[in-house]
Order: C-alpha cells, then sequence, then structure tokens
C-alpha cells in the first residue's frame, strides 16, 4: 500500500518532512481517504513499515505530537537513497529536436530525458494514446517512475507534453449511484452520508441521472472523470450540491478550474438546506470568502453571507433520508419554480 506514498517521500525536495507535508503528499496517492476517521492512523502503519525496511527515520517519542487519538510525529527524516549512475558525457548523446532542453536539466531529469529520447527513437511517432502508467513501465520498467513528474499534463516542468509519448493522464473514477433518469443532470455532493440519501432517495425519485460522491476536496481533482460518468449514465448537465461554508463553496470552483467548466449549482438543494437545514456556529471564514460565494451561488449570495456574518454555516446532511423521502418531490419542485 506504502509503495506510491514512498515515491512521494523520494520526491521531497528535503531529507526532512514536516507532518503536514506527510499529509499532503499522503493525499495526494490516497484521495478518497480525505474524510476517512483512521487516516492517519493508516499513514502511520505505512511509515513504520518505511522505516523498519531502512527507508525512512522516525523521530524518537518526544517528537510525536500528543493531541488527537493517534499520537503522529512532527517530522519524518527520509534516508533512502537512489543509485547514482556514472557521470555522462550528455551532449554527445543523439538527442532529438524534442528534447533539446536537456541541457536546464538535473542530472536525474536527463537520465530519464534520455530514456524517453530512445524510446521516441525506436518507435518513431508510431504509438497509441495510452495511460499514463501503460507507457511509464514500457519505457523505465516501473509504472509508478512518471506519476510525481507530471505538472500540467507535461513533464521536464512543461517542457515536454504526455502527448509526445503518446501518453495521458487516467482521472481517479468517481463512484456514483445510477437511477434510471436518462436525459436528466447529474448531481456531485460533497460527504458520503448525503451521497448516500440522496442516491437512496433518486432511484425512485429520478431527479437525477445519477449522484455522484465528490469526496469532500478531492473531487477536485478527478474533473475528466467526470465525462465518463455523463457517457455511462446519458446525463445531461452537471449540477453541485456541497456544505454551505467558505471551504464546501470553494471546491466546485476549483472543479470547474480543472476542466468541468459546465457545473452549475443545484440551487433548489441549497434552498432546501437554507429553508430546513439546522446551522452551526463557527463558520470559518476566509479573506476572498464573499468573492467566491457571489461567483458560485450569486442568487442566494446575500442570505448566505448574511449567515456567516452571524458566525453560522449549513452542513449538507440537512438534506437527509426523511426529509427526502417525505417531502422531497414536494420541497425540490417548489423551489424550482
Amino acid at each position: 500500500m506504502s509503495d506510491a506514498f514512498l515515491n512521494q517521500l523520494k520526491a521531497h525536495p528535503r531529507k526532512r518532512m514536516l507532518l503536514v507535508e506527510l499529509r499532503q503528499s499522503w493525499l495526494n496517492v490516497y484521495p478518497e481517504q480525505v474524510q476517512h476517521p483512521e487516516r492517519d492512523g493508516l499513514m502511520l502503519e505505512a511509515l513504520a513499515s518505511m522505516a523498519a525496511a531502512g527507508q525512512v527515520a522516525l523521530p524518537s517519542a518526544s517528537s510525536f505530537e500528543r493531541v488527537g487519538r493517534q499520537p503522529m510525529p512532527k517530522f519524518v527524516t527520509i534516508t533512502v537513497d537512489e543509485q547514482r549512475e556514472p557521470p555522462t558525457e550528455w551532449g554527445q548523446l543523439p538527442w532529438l529536436p524534442a528534447l533539446g532542453f536537456w541541457p536546464r536539466l538535473t542530472t536525474s531529469e536527463k537520465q530519464a530525458a534520455f530514456a524517453i529520447n530512445e524510446w521516441m527513437r525506436r518507435r518513431k511517432g508510431d504509438f497509441m494514446m495510452v495511460p499514463l502508467k501503460e507507457r511509464s513501465l514500457e519505457i523505465f520498467g516501473d509504472e509508478k517512475f512518471l506519476d510525481l513528474r507530471v505538472r500540467s499534463d507535461a513533464l521536464f516542468s512543461g517542457r515536454l507534453p504526455l502527448s509526445a509519448i503518446g501518453a495521458f493522464m487516467v482521472a481517479a473514477p468517481l463512484p456514483h449511484r445510477k437511477a434510471d433518469a436518462p436525459g436528466r443532470p447529474v448531481v456531485i455532493v460533497e460527504n458520503h452520508h448525503t451521497y448516500w440519501s440522496l442516491g437512496q432517495w433518486n432511484f425512485s425519485a429520478k431527479r437525477y441521472a445519477t449522484v455522484i460522491y465528490g469526496a469532500g476536496h478531492a473531487v477536485s481533482s478527478t474533473g475528466r472523470a467526470l465525462d465518463e460518468v455523463l457517457r455511462e449514465v446519458q446525463g445531461v448537465g452537471v449540477l453541485y450540491f456541497g456544505d454551505l461554508d467558505p471551504a464546501g463553496v470553494g471546491i466546485p470552483l476549483r472543479l470547474r478550474n480543472d476542466g468541468a467548466g459546465e457545473i452549475q449549482p443545484d440551487v433548489p438543494l441549497y434552498k432546501l438546506v437554507l429553508a430546513h437545514g439546522r446551522r452551526r456556529d463557527g463558520v470559518r471564514r476566509t479573506s476572498d470568502d464573499v468573492v467566491t460565494l457571489h461567483s458560485w451561488l450569486p442568487s442566494l449570495a446575500t442570505e448566505v453571507e448574511t449567515m456567516w456574518k452571524d458566525g453560522q454555516w449549513l452542513p449538507q446532511e440537512g438534506v437527509g433520508t426523511e426529509l427526502l423521502h417525505k417531502h422531497g418531490n414536494a420541497l425540490l419542485n417548489a423551489q424550482s419554480s
């Protein structure tokens, strides 16, 4: 379970990684665990396994946090070191024009770039577009080698597009509960309990072609998977419903930026939670939350902003099983009119 996590650690620019960096690296590998109650425990098990293998060093007990259910190390030290190859006369090698940027690369990057260079020379443009891990396995004998080297669908800091090696990133699949309702929109919900309740109700209500579990912030990295879901369920349009707090309002805007430009707020569901949800104290404001709110929910922005000024917010769980099954159709139809 920890191989991809170890690759994240090895790619870190420093030998010492702080706990906040470890947690972010863990979520980079396992975004579906963003709300998992035992996430820290699972990460600590992986770190302990790496420590036993001599790949990382855990600090002494005095450098473990004392808060939360699971004491966590404030940092770890990466001890694994990749084998270095002897220096090469890089300028004497037969570089292709597409790799003409090679002098600006580090030694390890040059090694990777030349492996790609030789693959491209052998294939001479005769290849299909395939998932990145398949191409990485073919070129490097390691399906995960290129994972941490991709930024914005390109390698080497944007210098070589993945299309040059006939590869593309495959988005993590989005869990969803399909209803027999082709031609209806799909809706993404932020949290998994609402995902269950809305999905269960929708089997008979058929308001949505499918209900998609967005897994909190994780959905903002899976925009491409929406196209696959829409094709599968013959859905028309993408709606989103999340918590009415600054963080929840910001998630769908990031999804838009990730390529899901057609996503729209499910205004009737937001109206429903405003009318029937239970407000909570302790809203966490951000410097740009009002701008974000007006960008995402302009028709409800005034009401929501007033709620935030009062220090309150609304969890989406306020639209739950009982409300939906007893009054869902009538209330949502009324809110839609």
